[in-house]
């Protein structure tokens, strides 16, 4: 049974539970944050965010990795002998897409767009939003150094280890 079941739904029947558990935790939510909202405006917006995503963002995601993969192929085909120690590619993803994310979130303040809706809500002036944006990046960039370098040197020190244990 649950055989044909995977090759129903193409995962265990847990996956779809708990995604009714997240849809149904997501719309209880969303009802105390829009109070009243039709289920037609709700389907609309998130059929469109799904559209968005999927036919939009998710294809420049993939367009904007090109480079590091490329990059990545080109330096293991001038050295296949020594692979990296650390690969550096999901050092350089998550701050870009942290980075991305909440330039997309707040870019209408970043642009400094909509000052009377952010005062009202926030209470508060747009006033060196840009200039944080710029700092949590250089931070979420310099957080991805600092660990792909603490990777790099336990990397390195347990292949010396190993060179050291097969010689002796």
């Amino acid at each position: 049974m649950l055989r044909s079941w995977r090759s129903f739904y193409g995962e265990n029947p847990l996956h779809l539970l708990a995604m009714v558990a997240c849809f149904a935790l997501v719309g209880y939510v969303v009802s105390f944050v829009f109070p009243g909202p039709s289920a037609l405006s709700l389907g609309i917006w998130f059929l469109g965010a799904v559209l968005a995503h999927d036919l939009v963002l998710y294809p420049l995601y993939a367009l904007a990795d090109q480079p590091l993969t490329i990059g990545r192929w080109a330096r293991r085909r001038v050295a296949p002998r020594r692979p990296p120690l650390v690969p550096a590619i999901n050092h350089v993803r998550v701050p870009v897409l942290g980075s991305a994310v909440l330039g997309l979130i707040y870019f209408p303040t970043i642009t400094q767009r909509g000052e009377e809706a952010f005062r009202f809500t926030a209470g508060l002036g747009m006033a060196g939003i840009y200039e944080h944006w710029l700092l949590i990046t250089g931070v979420l960039f310099l957080g991805s150094a600092v660990v792909y370098a603490i990777r790099l040197g336990a990397a390195a020190r347990r292949a010396s280890a190993r060179e050291h244990s097969s010689v002796s």
